[in-house]
């Protein structure tokens, strides 16, 4: 890698400190290493905002530190040669593992552990050279130091692990303004990140409105731009976004962000979200730019459909059969979830979970219906009446008798089968009176002038559906079973006195 993308990958890395306010003399505002070879010009003169634990070797003791991080990508040995720009300059350094317990855990062999120690240092005029982790170097150990009598300058190889996070302090214990370089060249593990940042998942809320989006790998925020997403609906039709939101912003740095769609989505199916060039490209640490799209299939969901109480009223002994569809068509195009609660006065009972179920006996059954996903619901309500079904026809009506009793032609009960009519004749069988709902009238209450004493026909059409039913005359109670006829058709007569 060359020097110059090396250089641009940390410059990128210092942009990010500077948006987080922390410096790189603070292992939380340390540099993100991107490349083999760093060169550092200006060494600091400062110890940042906290005074941290630097290693053993060290005394603990922090002077004049800049702080480093890196992610190992893949297994192997990790070296690296800090050589002094003016080899009289005496760097010392410690390496902590803070995969666990980060920044904050260092100083403690349980969270962060320290890795790596050297304090190397002779007295002028002998030079300091160059300090490390390299075997090849002649290193041994994992912490030497201080001075020359307690180990070389050098660290033998140190094995790591892909996914484990390292923090690199150096000090600077001359105070020199003159600057050093950190070649890793001779690692064998891979250290640094050179794979664009990918979108891994996506999600989106019930309206498809806001949709959210994970990265594989935080990626800096001064990259994103609302322009840098869009999303492809399966006719190939694009839709923009209004504005980006990070959800885990840390360090001028998020992998998860929300998106407000600019127009509506139109159709359900498989959707895509690209990353676009339009405004640049989003980009991670390390100066790699994103790539690729992540799918979703998406649904437009329709709420479900309530409506107003209905009242079922059904014979002794029988039961009904309640349907959603069957009092209101719910959308086709989306699909929902029933739990039908049924309340008999003495408790609550869950009786079912599909579009319909059977009574089990008189009272209020509530039905709760959900979209699937659950964004939208709706509850509607059967009530469920007993009552006696049989018919009664009088064979005497006494009209104008003074009495206030038996005026009118009245068939008791017909109003649990609405829509069933009437016709009524005289003897010679002319039409006196008709009604298509005879159930909801008062019956016919004829005046004198209407009708004088005789003799009277009906035809009575009961709209009874598949119900047996009970008719009591004159000759006694009849029983109709249901014969899969929707019509029960009753003719008779009937006596009228005044």
């Amino acid at each position: 890698m060359s020097v110059l993308k090396v250089i641009l990958g940390c410059a990128l890395s210092l942009l990010s400190n500077a948006m987080q306010g922390q410096t790189t003399s603070d292992c939380n505002g340390a540099v993100v290493l991107c490349g083999d070879l760093y060169q550092e010009v200006n060494a600091s003169l400062n110890t940042g905002d906290v005074y941290e634990f630097t290693g053993g070797c060290n005394a603990n003791l922090e002077q004049s530190s800049v702080w480093y991080t890196f992610t190992v990508q893949a297994d192997g040995l990790l070296s690296f040669v800090l050589d002094p720009l003016n080899p009289m300059d005496d760097y010392d350094w410690g390496l902590f593992n803070i995969t666990s317990g980060g920044c904050d855990g260092i100083g403690s062999q349980l969270l962060s552990p320290e890795m790596g120690c050297n304090s190397y240092g002779v007295a002028a005029p002998e030079p300091n050279g160059a300090t490390g982790i390299s075997t090849a170097n002649g290193g041994t150990g994992d912490s030497n130091g201080p001075g020359n009598f307690n180990g070389p300058a050098f660290n033998a190889d140190l094995p790591v692990l892909a996914g484990d996070q390292y923090a690199l302090v150096v000090m600077n214990w001359t105070n020199s303004l003159e600057g050093y370089t950190i070649d890793f060249g001779q690692s064998t593990a891979s250290l640094y990140d050179e794979l664009p940042p990918q979108p891994d998942s996506m999600w989106v809320d019930c309206t498809l409105s806001e949709f959210g989006l994970r990265f594989d790998e935080p990626v800096l925020l001064s990259s994103v731009e609302v322009e840098d997403f869009e999303l492809v609906a399966p006719d190939a039709s694009v839709h923009a976004f209004t504005n980006v939101t990070a959800l885990d912003e840390a360090g001028g740095l998020a992998s998860m962000f929300s998106l407000n769609i600019a127009t509506p989505v139109a159709s359900s199916g498989i959707h895509g979200l690209f990353l676009s060039d339009a405004s640049g490209s989003v980009e991670d640490n390390c100066g790699n730019v994103g790539e690729g799209f992540v799918s979703l299939d998406l649904t437009l969901l329709q709420p479900p459909l309530s409506w107003d109480t209905e009242t079922l009223v059904v014979c002794p002994d029988d039961q009904v059969n309640m349907t959603v569809n069957g009092v209101v068509l719910q959308p086709a195009s989306t699909a929902y979830a029933y739990v039908w609660i049924w309340e008999d006065g003495t408790g609550f009972q869950v009786m079912g979970n599909g579009s319909g179920i059977e009574s089990a006996g008189d009272g209020t059954y509530t039905v709760e219906m959900e979209t699937v996903p659950p964004c939208y619901s709706a509850s509607a309500s059967f009530v469920v009446l007993t009552e006696e079904c049989s018919l009664t026809i009088p064979n005497v009506i006494t009209p104008d008798n003074g009495d206030a009793l038996n005026n009118a032609f009245l068939v008791d009960g017909l109003d649990n089968w609405p829509g069933s009519s009437v016709r009524i004749f005289n003897r010679w069988g002319t039409l006196l009176y008709s009604s298509q709902d005879f159930g909801s009238t008062a019956g016919w209450d004829p005046k004198a002038e209407e009708a004088s004493e005789g003799t009277y026909w009906y035809e009575l059409r009961i709209k009874r559906g598949d119900e047996p039913i009970s008719i009591v005359q004159e000759s006694g109670e009849i029983q109709y079973p249901a014969d899969g006829n929707p019509e029960l058709v009753i003719l008779g007569s009937f006596a009228l006195f005044r």
